[in-house]
């Protein structure tokens, strides 16, 4: 099912749940529809909240209505971005997985949500459009976006440009790096039993080839086998 996007107040959508991206301290992500949530549930969603006392990353629970226009208000704890390096853009889509699987659980039919961690911590804009968007799709329930400010709005209009990849810089340890048109980095690992690719935002000094004198570099085979795997849609 195709989600909707709109740039409306969560309030005044009619929707069955409500999802609410927290912090791993538990506190309410700095994004204007979280504040508006939290402002508009007071204390008996900051209570439901302190009651959980914690959820994981990439989990969900729900917390009732707590006062708010919806059945249910879905709590996800949401990633930031680190370094890139740490699963960030998995994590986000289990956010997503998490919070639809539990709105159907709950007989939920139609979810609203911000873009989670899209404004949150320098997480990469297209990439958090397009992990949301794509989560919505596979979801089999109605989900519509509040797009928090116009660029969000933008991307999700646009076709998304999967980065390509522009060159190859060399491995380190596990992992080969290459460069991508989009000003990040993908690294995916050697090793052939693991099909596992992600982006980061910068690479250490240490990624050259032939950093490691017992190893030689990659042969132009491997490095075309690694090229495909990054190019399979992992997220």
């Amino acid at each position: 099912m195709s989600p909707i996007v709109t740039r409306e107040d969560i309030l005044s959508v009619q929707a069955d749940a409500a999802v609410l991206g927290l912090e791993m301290t538990m506190r309410v992500a700095e994004n204007p529809v979280g504040l508006r949530l939290e402002e508009a549930g007071g204390e008996a969603l900051r209570d439901a909240i302190r009651r959980q006392r914690f959820i994981a990353v990439g989990s969900a629970a729900a917390v009732g209505s707590c006062g708010l226009p919806f059945e249910q208000v879905l709590l996800t704890a949401i990633p930031r971005w680190l370094t890139g390096k740490a699963n960030e853009l998995l994590a986000l889509r289990r956010c997503y997985e998490s919070v639809f699987a539990l709105a159907a659980e709950h007989g939920c039919r139609r979810v609203v949500t911000p873009f989670l961690s899209a404004l949150y911590f320098h997480f990469p804009q297209p990439e958090a459009v397009h992990v949301a968007l794509t989560a919505a799709e596979r979801a089999g329930l109605e989900v519509v976006f509040l797009a928090e400010t116009p660029e969000l709005l933008a991307l999700s209009e646009e076709p998304y440009h999967r980065p390509q990849i522009v060159s190859y810089i060399g491995y380190y340890r596990d992992h080969a790096l290459f460069a991508l048109d989009n000003g990040l980095y993908a690294r995916v690992d050697l090793r052939p039993e693991i099909e596992y690719a992600d982006t980061i935002p910068y690479f250490e000094a240490c990624y050259r080839e032939g950093n490691d004198p017992l190893r030689p570099p990659l042969p132009d085979s491997e490095i075309a086998r690694l090229r495909q795997i990054w190019e399979k849609d992992i997220w």
